[in-house]
């Protein structure tokens, strides 16, 4: 006869060994963002923001506004002193005293102390046509210029030399004799150059005002071009766009 196996003794419950969870996984770092990133932010939204004040938007809920959340958390997470830092850099980014914003699209002349709109004029800028030489050897596109000048030097009662597209668009050959190019009415009673020849300047068109018919540069009424003549000094800035 076989012997029948020897069941194995059981182990009782306290023998075994206890159960002991593992420990959860470590959360996620609290990531720290850097200044630039903070900087960047803060920048989109300060542009946003003025941008919309300049097209004279009115809204109740500003960029900055919706940006808060965002703008609270990227503070909370960044180090002071790189937001200190940050914020000195976008300080020294805001405009300063007495500029020009001139809103091409729109035809509108702005003029700002700090940040407190100082004049909302109607101004005429580039057509935006193109003019080719008879020979064509030559092109004029007549844009007004777009990004930051400055007001390199002004005057009352400009003379304009005109250049050879004037003659040419008139149908006529540009004069070797520069006496036949004075002209001392076209510009007004005032004038800001911006370089390159690009003028802020009265007009004896003021019905055209508003629109976009000039050759690029900025044409103004009588008594804003006055006002405008007076309030900016040389050397200030002229923001396009």
């Amino acid at each position: 006869m076989s012997t029948p196996d020897t069941p194995l003794p059981l182990t009782p419950p306290e023998a075994a060994e206890p159960f002991e969870p593992s420990p959860p996984p470590p959360g996620p770092r609290r990531r720290r963002w850097p200044w630039w990133a903070l900087a960047g932010v803060v920048g989109a939204a300060a542009i946003a923001a003025v941008t919309l004040l300049m097209l004279g938007v009115r809204t109740t809920v500003t960029p900055l506004d919706r940006a808060a959340p965002c703008l609270a958390q990227l503070a909370a997470d960044a180090d002071p002193v790189a937001v200190e830092r940050a914020s000195k850099r976008l300080d020294a980014l805001r405009p300063r005293g007495r500029y020009i914003v001139i809103d091409s699209h729109r035809n509108r002349l702005r003029v700002f102390e700090d940040d407190v709109m100082l004049l909302d004029a109607v101004c005429s800028t580039g057509s935006g046509t193109v003019l080719v030489h008879p020979s064509g050897k030559k092109v004029w596109t007549f844009d007004t210029p777009l990004g930051e000048r400055r007001v390199i030097r002004k005057t009352r009662n400009p003379v304009w030399s005109k250049p050879d597209w004037a003659f040419i668009e008139e149908g006529f050959q540009p004069p070797k004799d520069p006496s036949l190019r004075v002209d001392t009415n076209s510009l007004g009673d005032y004038a800001l150059y911006l370089g390159d020849g690009y003028i802020i300047h009265g007009t004896l068109f003021q019905t055209l005002l508003g629109k976009g018919v000039t050759h690029g540069c900025v044409r103004l009424g009588d008594k804003d071009l006055e006002y405008v003549y007076s309030a900016i000094p040389v050397g200030a800035r002229v923001y396009l766009y």
